[in-house]
């Protein structure tokens, strides 16, 4: 029983969901026009150390939840050609010791939610509101083992309880850094989060194929057909609440042309579609996704676009209109 057994139980390869806490950081405090008055939160270096323990907290928190999904997942987990290799069905880790990390992990991460938060806020001197961050963690960490135990043997019912978690994650950052989360933070994370969900239930039905329902009963509901449309849906609607948000959010093309991320957007959600129809393991281990070149690219392009056209547009464009004036402008 090695060390690395244990540290594969907590799956850090999962915890790039728990980034989820700083997206809220990117959408706040945007201003509108240059030179700015007040420094936007996503330059604001007092917001980071919350949100990075923040993130901590989750990890823990998530990790102790994989380890009982692990421990009651074992047997069937044996049978299955992937997951037989985890620690605990292969006999790396001992159901015992399992136990006692998962105990370690959860309580440290709710000490971190409440009392780390609180003391790091107040040094800070940020608008944390630890209590909130408190409830959203627990909320989690119920609706994580409620799909555990109950909604996952339920189609559909158990991709949006994941989605939900997703949600959760995003909304615990923006009590982190004491400002209001918005209804298009909730709708868009939803929505992305069920691409990854049918996605992950697509590639595990192409894994399995006829065996699929031996190892998960809600393969008794689901089908190829149905899971395209999930995903097709998921997908659109996605694209469609970000247009719509960047729209209502940023109507002057010209101070502010963040329009121009859309295309990109919807390049990489369907190069992650593709990637799930065409038989890649990115469906049902999404961190994978950033191996893909075009993926890769993409969301460096996407993420640079973004922060270009939200922040730095305009002192851009005003020197370029100095170095060149229109003609009018001219003497």
């Amino acid at each position: 029983m090695a060390a690395t057994d244990y540290l594969r139980l907590m799956r850090p390869w999962q915890w790039y969901k728990n980034l989820l806490v700083f997206i809220a950081i990117i959408f706040v405090e945007i201003p509108e026009e240059w030179p700015w008055e007040k420094l936007p939160a996503i330059f604001d270096w007092n917001n980071y150390p919350l949100l990075i323990l923040g993130f901590v907290a989750l990890c823990f928190v998530s990790s102790a939840g994989y380890i009982i999904n692990d421990i009651s997942d074992m047997e069937k987990d044996s049978a299955h050609p992937e997951k037989r290799n985890r620690p605990l069905p292969s006999g790396g880790a001992s159901k015992r010791a399992a136990y006692i990390l998962a105990a370690v992990l959860m309580v440290a991460g709710l000490w971190l939610s409440y009392f780390g938060v609180g003391i790091l806020g107040a040094f800070y001197r940020v608008g944390a509101l630890g209590g909130l961050f408190l409830l959203v963690v627990i909320l989690y960490i119920v609706n994580a083992q409620l799909y555990n135990y109950f909604l996952r043997q339920w189609a559909v019912v158990d991709v949006v309880v994941l989605a939900v978690g997703f949600i959760l994650r995003a909304i615990a950052g923006t009590f982190l850094i004491g400002v209001p989360f918005t209804s298009w933070l909730v709708v868009g994370i939803f929505f992305f989060a069920l691409i990854l969900g049918f996605g992950k239930r697509k590639n595990e039905l192409q894994l399995l194929g006829e065996e699929a329902e031996q190892h998960k009963e809600v393969f008794l509901q689901y089908t190829d057909n149905m899971l395209d449309q999930g995903i097709t849906m998921s997908a659109t609607w996605f694209v469609l609440f970000y247009t719509l948000y960047i729209y209502n959010t940023f109507p002057d093309p010209v101070t502010q042309p963040v329009m121009m991320t859309v295309p990109v957007a919807a390049g990489l959600i369907l190069r992650y579609v593709y990637l799930i129809q065409s038989g890649s393991p990115v469906g049902r281990k999404p961190h994978l996704a950033f191996k893909d070149l075009g993926i890769l690219i993409g969301g460096i392009i996407f993420l640079g676009a973004l922060l270009f056209t939200m922040f730095f547009w305009q002192p851009v464009f005003e020197f370029i209109q100095i170095l060149f004036p229109p003609p009018e402008a001219l003497p």
